[in-house]
């Protein structure tokens, strides 16, 4: 059978009728619904005029309800119940939390200041970000996006690049403007928890004739702990741009020398190929992506 907006009566006398029955009459369930006893009965009865019947018998002091209302009553009652319950879910699926994951540079320095301006803007919705350093971490199911490093999105991912990688050794002003006057300055190194991470070692194989290579190394706790000491003063750090553009546009990190590195791997802005990105999801890649525009 197909369904026409005439089979039912308008939603709003249903629900003044089913407080009306709930609390006894036209005037105890006026300031429930906040009008008055007159727009009650007005509702009422555009309800009976649907049904052609009557559903009270409206006497000197009280509305009585008929044997059609009292056969009404549950019916109307668990109905919007029904709905109400099957909105609220719906509702709760479209807000529920978007997770995110990055490793724990690229969430410190590119993304979390983003997901700030993300919050304070008319699409915010709640975001959980997972950081991690261990590359089959960002690859969880439970992922509504998340940002890859490589040459492509992993398998079963897709996405779009957000950036390609260049890497420069790089200071605070004052240590990068008499580089030579800190022989004893350390390159400040990391672990290497993915085999595509590039750090001194590999910089210096690569770049064997830079005027850093005579340089002793130390090895930081982490990639973002080696950008905080560089931060400090206490060495040269490998600053991956535009992934700490932030700090370079702001002037606390510069650029030591001309020498740069530019790597084949990008950042991606990732999500299952096999999943539609949900409208939240959708408003998020979006505000993401203007920011590499």
């Amino acid at each position: 059978m197909t369904q026409d907006r005439r089979d039912l009566p308008p939603l709003e006398t249903l629900i003044f009728f089913n407080t009306v029955m709930k609390r006894g009459g036209f005037s105890a369930a006026a300031p429930e619904l906040m009008v008055s006893q007159a727009a009650v009965s007005k509702r009422i009865r555009q309800l009976e005029d649907w049904l052609g019947t009557p559903l009270f018998d409206r006497g000197a002091r009280h509305a009585v309800p008929t044997d059609t209302a009292l056969r009404l009553e549950e019916p109307v009652r668990l109905a919007l119940d029904y709905l109400a319950a099957s909105l609220d879910m719906a509702r709760a699926a479209d807000t529920s939390t978007l997770r995110i994951a990055a490793n724990g540079a690229m969430s410190m320095f590119w993304l979390y200041p983003r997901l700030q301006a993300f919050a304070t803007s008319s699409d915010a919705c709640n975001v959980s970000v997972l950081t991690a350093d261990d590359p089959t971490a960002l690859t969880a199911d439970t992922l509504d996006l998340a940002i890859h490093y490589g040459e492509a999105p992993p398998p079963g991912w897709t996405g779009t690049p957000l950036f390609d990688e260049t890497i420069v050794p790089a200071a605070t002003p004052p240590i990068a403007a008499r580089l030579a006057h800190h022989p004893d300055l350390p390159l400040l190194d990391y672990p290497r928890l993915a085999p595509d991470w590039i750090n001194w070692r590999i910089w210096r194989d690569r770049k064997p004739a830079s005027g850093l290579t005579g340089r002793s190394i130390e090895i930081c706790r982490s990639y973002g702990h080696s950008i905080g000491r560089a931060l400090a003063g206490e060495g040269i750090a490998l600053a991956s741009l535009p992934m700490l553009d932030t700090l370079v546009k702001t002037g606390r990190l510069v650029p030591v020398s001309d020498d740069s590195l530019t790597t084949t791997r990008r950042y991606w802005l990732d999500h299952r190929a096999s999943a539609p990105l949900s409208p939240n999801a959708l408003l998020l890649q979006r505000a993401l992506l203007a920011g590499t525009a």
